[in-house]
This record gives structure tokens, sequence and C-alpha cells, in this order.
């Protein structure tokens, strides 16, 4: 990411300065994740999945179990959703719709709800398909505020938020049976266009031209946001996993497709305009791929990936590997534990604090727990209990805690820090709906954050700066460049408007300069304010990082 020179410099030292306390010292970090808080899940019903996600309106993330129907072979239709179980993250049960039912015990596709403020009233719903019927429930207390049909037959397998049309906010709704088609409505059900072709387990949308719109990518399929097909990759089966962001540092929107197709050529890159960035014939099916900056020694992204090797009963296995940001595999897993080959690998953003990547992997099978590991290949953390995982920043550290949970039974959440406090993020106003979260996938589908200030200037505003994004913005953090190399302790607000501002958070350069911090807002303009600093604060750089 290549950061805006700004060439603002505000003299802060003598009358003018701000002075605020030390920062408090923080919590020593550990690779070993840390029990923070136990939720009992019992009532949410045996083979449910988890969803994150501010229901109660506190501003911080809680928890809703979905239970998907019961069905003896899911390989071709999807399943519904049979009941939905919110708790906040202390454990307190906070409603439930629907019953569970005892004759579900698993799940292996995607469960079609999610948690998002579809109306934009500032408070998050919970959205499922049950009956046939998508439901919009009311977050804070499980109350159904509307309801309408499902576009097509068997149009649940899984469902996206998207912004096709260019709102101010994703209010388009993709649906998918399982292989075949795509339905897109608005947020009334209003079918806006359908499409059809070979569309893989996930459909991603992303706005890679910037322009307001989300394209989608239907599977190999690149679908402009009326519906129009502009190219298909050329790779065999269907893709199980897509992965979006810039792979080779030019500043342009990458795209990589995990795919199913056996025998190798299974993990390709894709610039934008659908020519082939690089093609991988490592993986024999790329079950799940991810991006990340796994090897901060080396250039540019790379790719996390699982190759199912072998599907057979008894000589059956998988195998995590890493790719580099031009193609080449860095490191493949060669297990030696036979007829297992379920494995779930994701990235694990900012574990320690380091704003690096890390392979979460679990699921693995054959007695192998759930753990952590670099992009060396190395294992560098492993979980107690080895269960099935989700990921958010649930302690409000600016860090990516795991919720690890065993179907049916109980959520336990795990930080890099014993120090964890789970009152941070309780700020009494709404927490916005990360993409990561609001279109959360079995099947892993997610981007790196893009600088949405690119190209923008950052204006002087009194002991600080700001930027006007031109349009409501979904964002992640910010990253800062200040040539004061002494430290500098700084606020970040951010505001719809101009006119009412948020905090967002507050942090201090480190020795050379260097800021970044996470949050998730939405949110048009973004200041900067140096609360203190020993001498004239200079900010160099600044990107508003964000997705798109």
């Amino acid at each position: 990411m290549k950061p805006i020179r700004t060439g603002l410099a505000i003299a802060l030292a003598g009358a003018g300065l701000t002075v605020g306390s030390a920062p408090a010292q923080a919590a020593p970090v550990s690779l070993e994740p840390q029990l923070i808080a136990s939720v009992d899940t019992s009532a949410g019903g045996t083979g449910a999945r988890l969803l994150l996600g501010d229901v109660s309106g506190d501003g911080r993330l809680d928890i809703v179990t979905m239970q998907p129907t019961y069905s003896a072979d899911d390989r071709y239709i999807g399943r519904q959703v049979q009941s939905l179980t919110a708790y906040d993250i202390t454990g307190g049960q906070m409603w439930q719709v629907g019953t569970p039912d005892p004759r579900v015990t698993n799940n292996g596709t995607d469960i079609p709800a999610e948690i998002y403020d579809l109306d934009g009233d500032g408070d998050n719903e919970v959205l499922a398909v049950m009956d046939s019927v998508f439901r919009i429930f009311e977050g804070r207390t499980g109350a159904l505020v509307r309801e309408f049909p499902v576009p097509g037959p068997d149009a649940w397998d899984t469902i996206i938020i998207a912004n096709v049309r260019g709102l101010d906010r994703p209010r388009d709704i993709v649906f998918k049976d399982r292989y075949n088609q795509v339905w897109v409505t608005d947020e009334l059900g209003n079918l806006l266009w359908t499409h059809t072709g070979v569309v893989g387990h996930r459909p991603y949308p992303h706005d890679f031209d910037d322009d307001g719109k989300q394209e989608l990518l239907a599977g190999y399929d690149f679908v402009k946001p009326d519906g129009t097909l502009v190219w298909t990759a050329d790779m065999a089966d269907h893709p199980d996993s897509i992965a979006v962001g810039d792979i080779d540092g030019d500043g342009g929107q990458d795209i990589v497709f995990g795919g199913a197709g056996k025998g190798g050529d299974s993990t390709n890159a894709y610039r934008a305009d659908g020519t082939r960035l690089w093609q991988n014939l490592d993986a024999v099916e790329a079950q799940q791929i991810g991006l990340g900056d796994f090897r901060p020694d080396l250039p540019g992204l790379e790719v996390a990936g699982l190759d199912r090797v072998d599907r057979t009963a008894t000589t059956g296995k998988d195998g995590l590997y890493v790719v580099s940001a031009t193609g080449e595999t860095l490191w493949k897993e060669n297990r030696t534990t036979l007829g297992c080959w379920g494995t779930v690998v994701e990235p694990l953003h900012n574990w320690d604090g380091t704003y690096g990547d890390l392979m979460l992997s679990w699921n693995r099978g054959c007695g192998e727990i759930a753990g952590i590991w670099d992009g060396h290949g190395n294992r560098v953390a492993t979980f107690p209990v080895d269960g099935r995982m989700v990921r958010g920043d649930i302690c409000g550290d600016d860090r990516i805690e795991v919720v690890d949970y065993v179907m049916g039974t109980q959520a336990q959440v795990y930080a890099s820090t014993a120090g964890c406090d789970l009152t941070a993020k309780v700020t009494g106003r709404p927490l916005p709906q990360a993409k990561m979260h609001y279109n959360y996938s079995r099947y892993t589908a997610e981007e790196i954050p893009s600088d949405h200030a690119a190209g923008l200037r950052w204006k002087s505003k009194g002991k600080g700066w700001q930027v006007d994004l031109g349009r409501l913005r979904e964002l992640t953090g910010v990253q800062l460049d200040f040539k004061t190399r002494h430290g500098t302790t700084y606020k970040v607000e951010t505001s719809q408007n101009g006119r009412r501002w948020f905090p967002a958070a507050t942090d201090t350069t480190d020795a050379t300069g260097a800021g970044r911090v996470n949050f998730t807002d939405l949110a048009r303009y973004v200041r900067v304010t140096v609360v203190r600093c020993a001498g004239p604060a200079k900010l160099s750089a600044g990107s508003v990082l964000g997705t798109r």
C-alpha cells in the first residue's frame, strides 16, 4: 500500500500542547491462546454454527448461534435455518427464534443467516432464510421485522449482502442455490437480476473500480453490477473460496480463486480485468485460500491455503500450504495422519499486535488439535479445546480474538493477552458490522483492506488533520507516518456528516514515528488529532483502510 504524502506540519510545543496521561502499560502478548470468557451455548441446539455481531447495540460483539434444518444429505440442496439464539459475550442469553431440532448434529455447508444493519437505522438485524422465506429479525429482541419469499427454487444455500445499486451502504441481497444460479434482490425482495453459471460455494461482492457499485464474483464469473458477465476464469470444476486484495503491491485489486478441480491448477490469481496474474499447479484441490502478510520478510501478500490431497476414507489427507505474491509455493505441509481431510484454514490478523498474519487451522481430525501456524509452516500455538472457530475483535484491543466452540455445548473466547478487557467495547453506541462478519461464510471469502484516502488531501485542522473520503465508507483502521521520531500520542475520530464526531481509537507512534490502529466504523470523514508530543508533529503519510 502506498501511503499519502501530506507535507502538513503543526507546531505543538509549549502553551499549545495538549498533555494527556501516560498510556497504560500493555499486557504481555503470548502466541498461546489465553482464555478470557466461556459461554454456554447448549440452548442454541446441536449442530449450530456461530455468527459474531453487535445485536445488543452496546458496542461489543455478541454471539448468535444458527442451527440449520435437518437434512440427511445437503450436497446438492442447501439447508435453511431451524433456530437462532443470541448471547452476549459474557454468557447471557438474550433471545431465541425457532425451536432447535435434536436430529441436527452437524453442518457441512453454509447456513443462510447473517448479522447486518439492512435498514440503515444504526442497529444490526439478524437476517435468515426460514421456511423458504427471507426474514429480518430485530437484533436486540429477535422480534420479526418483515419477510418476503426467496426469489427462486432452492435459493437459500447462502445469502450475501451487496451493493449493486450504488447506494450509500450495501442494501442488496444475493441468494443462490447450491451450484448453478444466483438471484440479486433489493432489501424489499424485488428481483434486480439473476445469473446462471458455475457459481461456486460463496460469491463475493467487491467494488473493483471504486465507483460506488459492487461487482460480483459469482464463482469463476466476474459479473458487473447490472448482472452482465464480463469474464470467466479458465479453471476447472468450481471455486471453493475467493480472496481479494492487492497481491503484488501495484495498487490494483487482484483475485485469488481456490478451485475444486482435481489434479492441480487449483490456486490461481487474476487481475480485475481477467488477466491471469499467475498459476500455481502444486495443490490438488484448493479447498480454502486466504490472503495475508504471512511472510513479512517477502514483498507483497501471500496466499495461505488448504489442499485436499486425497478424499478417500483410509488414505485420505489434506495439508496447509503457502504461496508467494508471484505464485511460487513457499511451504506445503506433509501430514502423516491418514483418513482425515476436513481441515479449515483462515487468516488470523494481528493476533500478537504486530499487524502481521498467521494461519488459524481447525477441524483437522485424526487427533490433531487446532492451532496457529506462521508463514514458514511452524505451529506457534495450540488451543486446549478442539472445536470450530470464528474470529473477531471482541476485546476492543485492536487485535483479532478467536471464539472456539463445541457445537451445542459451549463457546470459549481466547485472546493473545490475559489482560483482555471485555468491557472495553461497551460504549453504548451500536458497533457497525464489519464486512468479514456480515458476509461470514464457512467457505473463506474475504478481502484485504484498501486505502480509501488514496489520492486525497489531508487538510490541517487545529492540532490535527482531516480527510473527506467522498462518501460513506466501511472503515477498518488507519495507518499513519509522523516525521516525529520521539513518540506522538494521537486520537482518531470519525464522522458521517463532518459535524458529529465519534472516537475510534487512541494510540502512540513507535520509535520510527509510525502508527496504526484497527477499528470498525461506517463514516465519510476521518480526523486525526495530536494529543501529546514533545515537539512539533508532522504527518508525512496517512492511509484510511477499509473494505469496499
